[in-house]
């Protein structure tokens, strides 16, 4: 992707459409079980530091940047304010564009405002009360810690200290994501090593963490934005913020440092929204695009959910005001407020979401645009609260969208009693939180870091079908399989389908592997939804058994098959 950039580019919100996403799935042409020895991270190869620190998705060309004469011709400032995206303490994305931001009054109109960090400079002039600068160039990853400087007329200026380059990921999501480190700290039946992770300030982790509870006093629910920052805890270190951080995004983030030989720091940006559907995390123009809230009498968006959340909160006073900063990539873990019919929660969650991923991956305008989201899959769960429709929903993302990774989840969980009866450590809330950063972290790795083999780590994920011509049979085809697909024990578990003469799940006449990537589903009539994993209880082995030839589970799915 080659890209031209001047230090006059401001960073803007859009809403175009990424090449390469589609809106249904592709239609391609035509023993005794035993406990499954699964392995999340231990598969993965080591191959050397410099070969873990490349960038693996895509070949890119660095921008061609040119000093602003205008900028520099102008008169400095004699006042702006930077935003609070930037701190002491913070990690900026190694191999992009560095972009400083912020404000002054109108009076400073015309003037300008300069940054240097790590050997970079840029300058940008004041327009409408805004400035946005884009310095000369691009770094690599650098564990020494910087000065960025931030300046304008004499005495005049901000400095951030220990600034870090390495690889920032936005870790976003409802109750799962929030259900913090402190948690797992003193949960007995976490694993000894979540309990014992390490937490230092010797680590090169870095975190900022937004959640719902920033926003008191802002009138969320309508179309007006927040620029800066709303929390004011900025970027943290471990010893001060781990134990309040999301447990998945400490625990991924720790995981791949170490894998990287702790060369590359790596900052965690969270934003959760306890019990928030998917479209409290909606931009406002993908809103409105959907249709999928409406402005109540006082004027405020609302949808239905779980939980009556106004719309598009968390994107218009959490992520809006980092939108101008690159990033590596995407954690995701929601969906549980998505469960039931109301307003087509559940069954349209993967077009919702799609259109979520392109409007960020747009607005963000940097050098790899089509940045990675790796999704958690919804693990089972055992108490009145079923997800099960939006969990084959998400499913299908991947088939949909290029780049989504989902993170199997159905091996993970199995302890039916725990929490009965309990507000927040439940079902609903399982302590697995060590073990789905296990297996997302070497997902990671094998896709953005070369460490370690996709097809062996993530998991078998349906990409296409193919209809036979009398709608009997089904081809489904997935990608990640490892050596091929297989069923663990000796059958196939788990697939269900839905009929021109039967509107539940029912069992198919038959399954069966017909190669290295593709099932065959039949039936006695016309097959109108394909499913697999398709009850909120069902775990892996016992109750479903496709996976890849590592035994990695196959991720829940349900496709709606189109008339020919």
């Amino acid at each position: 992707m080659k890209r031209v950039l001047s230090v006059l580019l401001i960073g803007i919100m859009c809403a175009a459409v990424l090449t390469g996403c589609t809106d249904t799935p592709a239609q391609t042409e035509p023993d005794t079980t035993e406990a499954p020895e699964i392995s999340v991270t231990d598969e993965i190869t080591e191959t050397e530091t410099e070969e873990m620190t490349e960038e693996t998705t895509e070949e890119v060309t660095e921008p061609v940047v040119t000093e602003n004469l205008e900028a520099m011709n102008a008169e400095p400032a004699a006042a702006f304010t930077v935003s609070r995206a930037f701190g002491n303490d913070m990690v900026i994305q190694r191999n992009e564009y560095i972009r400083i931001w912020g404000w002054a009054t109108e009076s400073e109109n015309g003037k300008r405002v300069e940054a240097e960090f790590g050997g970079l400079h840029g300058a940008a002039v004041i327009e409408n009360g805004e400035w946005l600068i884009t310095l000369g160039g691009t770094l690599p990853e650098n564990t020494v810690g910087q000065t960025l400087r931030v300046f304008a007329a004499e005495g005049v200026e901000t400095t951030f200290e220990n600034v870090l380059v390495g690889d920032v990921y936005w870790v976003i999501g409802q109750s799962n994501i929030w259900y913090p480190v402190s948690y797992i700290l003193e949960e007995p039946n976490a694993s000894e090593e979540a309990r014992n992770v390490e937490i230092s300030d010797d680590l090169q982790i870095r975190l900022n963490r937004t959640y719902a509870g920033d926003f008191s006093g802002t009138a969320i629910g309508t179309d007006a934005v927040s620029k800066n920052v709303v929390n004011r805890r900025g970027w943290q270190k471990p010893e001060k913020g781990a134990k309040e951080f999301s447990a998945v995004g400490y625990f991924t983030a720790i995981m791949m440092y170490n894998k990287l030989d702790r060369k590359v720091p790596m900052g965690m940006i969270e934003f959760d929204g306890n019990g928030c559907a998917l479209h409290a995390f909606l931009p406002n123009e993908v809103r409105d695009a959907l249709n999928v809230s409406k402005k109540d009498a006082n004027g405020y968006y609302t949808a239905a959910g779980v939980n009556a959340h106004v719309s598009s909160f968390m994107y218009n006073h959490g992520m809006y005001a980092f939108q101008n900063m690159p990033i590596k990539g995407v954690i995701w873990y929601q969906g549980e407020s998505d469960l039931g019919t109301q307003n087509n929660n559940c069954t349209e969650y993967a077009n919702r979401f799609k259109a979520f991923v392109e409007y960020i991956r747009n607005a963000h305008d940097q050098l790899h645009h089509d940045y990675p989201v790796y999704m958690v899959e919804l693990p089972p769960i055992f108490i009145a609260f079923d997800f099960s429709d939006v969990r084959l929903n998400m499913g299908t993302i991947p088939s949909i969208c290029e780049n989504v990774h989902i993170s199997s989840s159905a091996d993970l969980w199995k302890d039916k009693k725990y929490g009965a009866g309990e507000p927040v450590k439940n079902n609903l809330h399982p302590y697995n939180k060590w073990e789905v950063s296990q297996r997302m972290s070497s997902i990671i790795l094998a896709d953005m870091y070369g460490i370690g083999d996709l097809d062996y780590t993530e998991g078998p994920v349906p990409m296409s079908y193919e209809v036979s011509e009398d709608g009997l049979t089904v081809d489904v085809k997935f990608a990640h399989v490892g050596d091929g697909l297989t069923a663990y024990g000796d059958a196939i578990k788990g697939v269900r389908v839905k009929t021109e003469r039967r509107v539940t799940f029912g069992k198919p006449t038959s399954v069966e592997i017909v190669g290295k990537d593709t099932l065959r589903v039949t039936a006695a009539t016309k097959i109108t939804y394909v499913a697999y994993n398709t009850s909120r209880e069902e775990t892996f082995p016992e109750k479903i058994t496709l996976c890849s030839s590592s035994n990695v589970p196959c991720a829940s799915f349900g496709f709606d098959i189109k008339a020919e």
